[in-house]
């Protein structure tokens, strides 16, 4: 019995050694051939002085103009009625230059930016803030063609208004709103000029990969989980209608052939703050533009002067708005911001972490419809395993009730093990039994941190309340569990073998469901890094 006992232990080792080697591999073939690397061909900041001085002299600045508010409605188009809100300079000569706002994903109302368009309208530059339509945008579903033209209708309004120049009028666009502006300035030749605050630049599977690396890393999350996390960036979404991921920046961003003004803060880790400030001005170059401005403030993603980006009522970064009003003051004077003698590349010193990647290609779970299967498979398959375990043992119960001349006892033998068994076998049945029990709730438990573990990653990296050791900690609980879970499925296998033909009927079917809930949760954990050496 030693011998056997002995040789039984090394089957299982054996077993949970070749598994942890399959698992290890397939977690090498679903990680995509690419890696966000460290940003290392940083921008040359000429100055620290974010001020803009046009060669016009007598513009007008912050503050000279009381500003007046009109509430507007504008039609889109397609039987829907936009609120917006005009801001003008009082008494201010005409005709006067113009700026339209198009929002990111962060904001929507015609109340949005009313400080720095108010600030804007103070210097004698006409403001006009429309709200964005909210139907049909969401998490999954976003049309920026639709949106372009709708902002197209507001453009029209405010080149239409009494003593606004429309050939003086621009754009002003943040974040998301900057992929909405390139379309918008690749129909139009009549836009004065651009500003681009925020703005991502590239195709959104590369943009979102650098930012969640950034992200993930501010958060402290070890290396490995850096690493995963940005692999979702590689997944065809096409299940879920998440079109707006394959946004083609590139075929866009070309159309800036205006004056153009990219604004970055320097705390913001969500955008390519040096890689894509050097990219539009490699493409506006390419199109024979030298009038690129940019600037880097203290701010963030917002343009407000600190590193949260929900904390309330933060102030603007130091010297923002003065910045926009001089330089469209200045452009629309009929100077050129590259024959200023300001820098066109300015302000606090950037640091940008990771580089966007220039190709996201997949590994062998290419779908995030895939991976959604995956993760749902496991515990969908041992929740039915046990809610099948539970009818089984409550059948049992009913027959003894309905038998009535047989001890519970009898019955409970009876249909636990199949008749004529010897106690060596009952036993091992009986042990296979606990052991699924066990494996389910072990696949339940690990299922939870590692989800739980994710999301305290992302909101971590939201909010930006680093916990590295914290994470780092969580990591090796997972990784322990992980192992932990294969030997049980390893011990487990090698049991059910061991007793394979009196494993029939209902038994046979909870067993089968068990494994391959098991091998699912086995595969999610592998796409997750859990084997990785």
């Amino acid at each position: 019995m030693k011998r056997i006992s002995v040789r039984r232990v090394a089957s299982v080792i054996a077993t949970a050694m070749a598994m942890t080697l399959v698992f290890a591999t397939l977690g090498w073939a679903m990680m995509p051939q690419w890696n966000t690397r460290p940003y290392t061909k940083h921008i040359a900041i000429a100055s620290a002085d974010t001020t803009i001085t046009p060669a016009h002299a007598n513009i007008p600045h912050e503050g000279r103009y009381r500003t007046r508010e009109t509430r507007l409605s504008i039609k889109t188009g397609d039987g829907v009625t936009l609120p917006a809100v005009l801001r003008e300079p009082v008494d201010a000569p005409g005709p006067r230059p113009a700026c339209l706002f198009i929002h990111g994903s962060g904001t929507s109302g015609a109340e949005d930016f009313g400080d720095i368009a108010n600030a804007m309208a103070s210097a004698g530059i006409v403001t006009l803030v429309p709200a964005k339509r909210n139907d049909n945008y969401t998490v999954l579903h976003r049309d920026y063609p639709r949106f372009a033209r709708e902002y197209g209708r507001s453009l029209d309004v405010l080149r239409g208004i009494s003593g606004v120049d429309p050939a003086k009028t621009g754009i002003y666009a943040e974040s998301e709103g900057t992929w909405i502006a390139t379309i918008l300035t690749s129909k139009r030749q009549d836009i004065a000029f651009a500003i681009l605050t925020s703005a991502p630049v590239f195709n959104g599977r590369e943009q979102m990969a650098m930012a969640v690396s950034a992200y993930t890393h501010e958060a402290g999350a070890p290396k490995p989980v850096v690493k995963d996390m940005a692999k979702l960036m590689s997944l065809d979404y096409a299940p879920f209608d998440l079109a707006y991921a394959d946004f083609d920046a590139d075929r866009y961003l070309k159309s800036l052939t205006m004056p153009v003004l990219v604004n970055y803060g320097t705390y913001d880790t969500a955008m390519p703050i040096e890689q894509g400030a050097q990219r539009i001005i490699a493409t506006a170059n390419k199109s024979g533009n030298e009038n690129v401005t940019v600037r880097y403030f203290a701010g963030n993603h917002q343009m407000r002067a600190g590193e949260g980006l929900f904390t309330p009522n933060l102030p603007l970064a130091e010297g923002y708005t003065q910045a926009l009003e001089n330089w469209v003051n200045g452009v629309t004077a009929g100077t050129k911001a590259d024959g200023w003698a300001t820098p066109q590349v300015a302000g606090a010193t950037p640091h940008q972490r990771f580089a966007a990647p220039q190709r996201t290609r997949s590994g062998i779970v290419g779908s995030l419809g895939v991976l959604a299967g995956l993760m749902v498979a496991g515990p969908v398959l041992i929740v039915m395993a046990a809610i099948l375990g539970i009818g089984l043992t409550v059948f049992s119960w009913l027959q003894t009730l309905l038998a009535g001349r047989r001890s519970v006892a009898t019955v409970r033998a009876m249909h636990a093990t199949p008749s004529g068994l010897g106690a060596a076998q009952q036993r091992t049945l009986h042990g296979i039994a606990g052991l699924s029990a066990g494996i389910g709730t072990a696949v339940m438990v690990i299922t939870g941190l590692l989800y739980g573990y994710m999301s305290a990653v992302g909101v971590s990296a939201v909010l930006v309340m680093p916990q590295p050791r914290l994470f780092a900690v969580g990591w090796v609980v997972l990784r322990i569990a992980t192992m932990l879970l294969v030997v049980l499925f390893a011990w487990e296998m090698e049991r059910v073998w061991y007793c394979r033909a009196d494993i029939v009927g209902v038994r046979r079917v909870i067993c089968v469901m068990v494994a391959l809930g098991t091998l699912a949760t086995l595969m999610t954990l592998a796409f997750w890094g859990l084997f990785s050496l």
